[in-house]
């Protein structure tokens, strides 16, 4: 098997931002392609991409750092050594902090009073902690996310899409004085992604396919998942796959950079998700608080997706468009969007 590898302002540039000096130490020594380095990437995913409607899971946008291999605190290498099921002589230990907001809308957001059979309005402003340990020789990655943050008004939903409209000159939702009102979220979710090496094709692509399953639980979201991806391309042991705002096929953030010998590398993939889901907030409302909600939100979803991703030298770009289910009974037709992302290596 071969190696996979996969607001203060100024206190949240430091948060993302600024390495720990043992990276930098460690950055001082070694040229980058001779490393695991650390990833800042931007995620943004709008239905734009589908179509240009705003309705459903209309806009969301993920911050997030993921550290160097090997490059985090000494209490989550103390815990990870200690799992049975991880080999830390072979396991490659990162750690990542995020900021996301995603926003959802009925279908009709011209009209004050929406439709109580539509999704209501919400917003999810969450920070997230992650913890990642890659396997290179099983090619094994885990995934371990616990998000917290505020579903409602403090999320800020009207006040970025309103304003958002504003500038491009675009009629305002009108209904948000509807949305979920404010809950604190919380959201744990755990994965595992596996790859599995296909057959070598002519012109020096590489194949391979990835199974992953996973599970989340919370007042947020509660639910179980899993799929598979198949990849083809050159250099596809520069990562798992490319970042995405969960619930999705993501990747853990992190990829290789190039080097000045092979600058370049890309894949095209496909993958599909199904989910078993047990609770959503921004479709069974409030947990605590009286709010609207749909009544027959259906039990089973699930997205299927296809994009590329390419990389030259230490920068990263990935789109992937994406359809996805029905998730209730009265949603008119499955729902289409595009997640675009940027990731740098330092």
């Amino acid at each position: 098997m071969k190696a996979r590898f996969p607001s203060g302002a100024a206190l949240v540039a430091a948060f993302f931002f600024a390495p720990h000096a043992s990276a930098q130490e460690e950055a001082d020594l070694q040229p980058i392609q001779a490393r695991k380095p650390a990833v800042i990437s931007v995620t943004t995913e709008n239905d734009f991409f589908g179509g240009g409607t705003d309705r459903n899971y209309s806009n969301g946008l993920r911050i997030e750092r993921v550290s160097a291999a090997d490059d985090v605190f000494p209490a989550l290498d103390w815990v990870a050594n200690r799992l049975p099921w991880l080999d830390m002589e072979r396991t490659d230990l990162r750690q990542g902090f995020g900021i996301s907001q995603a926003i959802f809308t009925p279908e009709n957001i011209h009209t004050p009073d929406p439709d109580p059979k539509d999704r209501p309005y919400a917003a999810w402003l969450s920070l997230s902690g992650t913890a990642v340990a890659t396997d290179v020789e099983k090619g094994i990655q885990d995934t371990l996310q616990i998000n917290l943050g505020i579903v409602g008004p403090s999320a800020a939903g009207e006040f970025v899409q309103n304003n958002w409209h504003k500038i491009i000159g675009v009629d305002q939702a009108e209904g948000w004085d509807h949305q979920l009102k404010d809950e604190p979220g919380l959201e744990i979710i755990a994965q595992r992604l596996r790859i599995y090496d296909g057959p070598d094709l002519p012109l020096g692509l590489k194949t391979d396919i990835g199974t992953h399953v996973g599970v989340a639980l919370g007042n947020v979201r509660t639910y179980a998942n899993m799929g598979m991806t198949a990849r083809i391309g050159w250099d596809l042991d520069s990562g798992f796959g490319p970042p995405r705002i969960r619930p999705a096929l993501a990747g853990a953030g992190d990829f290789i950079p190039g080097t000045p010998e092979n600058p370049f590398g890309g894949y095209a993939f496909i993958g599909v998700d199904g989910r078993a889901v047990a609770r959503d907030m921004f479709l069974d409302g409030n947990l605590w608080r009286d709010s609207p909600r749909v009544e027959d939100r259906r039990d089973f979803t699930g997205d299927l997706q296809a994009g590329v991703a390419v990389h030259y030298r230490d920068v990263q770009l990935a789109f992937t468009f994406v359809h996805r289910t029905e998730q209730f009974k009265y949603q008119d037709g499955p729902q289409r969007f595009g997640a675009v992302s940027i990731s740098i290596a330092h």
